[in-house]
């Protein structure tokens, strides 16, 4: 298959996805056209839905990575789903539901938007689909017992350099700290006291470490556990913004990422242990 191939059937495949939920989305009355947006707003709205199935899919095709592509098949299968059957989005003036005499002019919609909370937070979704196409890399180029690769990436050979490894993590970690800033800057994660500068340096420097620590791990050491509750906790943080609440676990994930990164190196610990007692017990059969 030439080289360029995959990469123009996965833009494809990700203009196809964007089409279909806008489809959608208008066809149900959302405000999400051309005329919504600014220039800026539209690409990174419309671009988004194109790169977030874009991504899987290359790494199905060049790399025969499943996993990516099949949690984007059941996301994207769970947002229409949930669009599709009743109760559909129901769109009230605020006048109506406050029991006011006049019009205000702003509507309200209930029971929906996921498509439209998909669409922006696509750069989440993302992240999260490129942490599980690298923890799917490593554990197929590991355990033998399971089907290879498609192919390898020369430049990253599992387990890797320490400077191969540093590399990849601290890739990693910028891409995690980029969109969880923006990402709690979306939702207006703020603190008290005017100390929000405070909290986003804290959170940003928090979103680097939280993803280096574990993808060094695994790209290096071929520690799976903490990379996967990772992009596990990535996940269900994109997942929990699908449904409106008083409580943010975003604002948890951004500001109490120290206990997030507790829980990785546990689990990291945790798996290290069973592998040497395995390796001890395997040298101890042999003798």
């Amino acid at each position: 298959m030439p080289s360029r191939r995959p990469l123009v059937i996965s833009l494809v495949v990700g203009v196809v996805h964007a089409a279909g939920l806008l489809a959608v989305a208008l066809h149900l009355g959302y405000a999400v056209g051309l005329a919504e947006y600014s220039l800026p707003g539209a690409v990174w709205r419309y671009g988004g839905l194109v790169v977030v199935a874009t991504l899987p899919v290359w790494l199905a095709l060049r790399y025969r990575l499943a996993a990516p592509l099949v949690v984007l098949a059941v996301t994207t299968g769970y947002v229409l789903g949930m669009e599709l059957t009743p109760p559909g989005p129901t769109f009230r003036d605020v006048a109506e539901l406050e029991r006011l005499a006049e019009p205000t002019g702003i509507t309200v919609v209930e029971d929906g938007l996921y498509i439209v909370r998909y669409m922006v937070n696509a750069s989440v979704w993302t992240v999260g689909f490129l942490f599980l196409g690298l923890v799917e890399y490593v554990v197929r180029s590991t355990w033998h017992v399971l089907p290879a690769v498609g192919r390898t990436v020369p430049e990253l050979p599992i387990p890797a350099s320490r400077r191969r490894a540093a590399a990849v993590a601290t890739t990693g970690g910028v891409l995690h700290a980029a969109a969880m800033v923006w990402f709690a800057a979306r939702l207006g994660v703020t603190v008290s006291g005017g100390w929000e500068w405070a909290l986003y340096l804290f959170g940003a420097a928090g979103m680097w470490v939280l993803a280096t620590v574990p993808l060094y791990l695994l790209v290096r050491h071929r520690l799976v556990a903490p990379a996967t509750l990772l992009t596990l906790f990535v996940l269900l943080d994109a997942r929990a913004e699908f449904t409106a609440s008083v409580e943010d676990p975003h604002a948890l994930y951004f500001g109490g990422w120290f206990l997030h990164l507790g829980i990785l190196l546990v689990a990291g610990g945790i798996e290290y242990s069973l592998r040497r007692i395995e390796i001890h017990r395997r040298v101890e059969s042999r003798l």
